[in-house]
């Protein structure tokens, strides 16, 4: 029962150390409210999985060469649009010159008969 309490070893970290998880619970830190069967019937630790880091960095760039994409075509779209509107008001503006211009042409022509 006196044995010594040894950390569980996890893995290895990128210089080669042993890396270890945390100190197991003592029956002397356990509180009233933690029944000490449950803390021994805890899951063992599970081995460190390997990432597809790769693959993720892949996923990012195809992720931000779409999003480029479709920001592009936004920006042509309202481009698009504020030329369509600029045109749409020169347009207007001209027609209505055209106009004032013909009623005063159109009025001379009726006061002259």
């Amino acid at each position: 029962m006196n044995e010594p309490v040894q950390r569980p070893h996890v893995g290895y970290d990128l210089n080669g150390q042993p890396v270890y998880g945390a100190w197991p619970v003592q029956p002397s830190q356990v509180t009233r409210s933690v029944n000490l069967a449950d803390l021994r019937q805890q899951p063992p630790l599970q081995p460190i999985k390997a990432h597809p880091w790769g693959a993720y960095l892949v996923g990012g760039c195809l992720g931000l060469a779409a999003l480029i994409v479709v920001a592009f075509v936004i920006v042509a779209i309202l481009v698009g649009f504020s030329i369509a509107l600029s045109v749409l008001a020169i347009t207007v503006v001209s027609l209505v010159i055209c106009l004032l211009i013909l009623r005063d042409v159109w009025r001379s022509t009726r006061k002259e008969n």
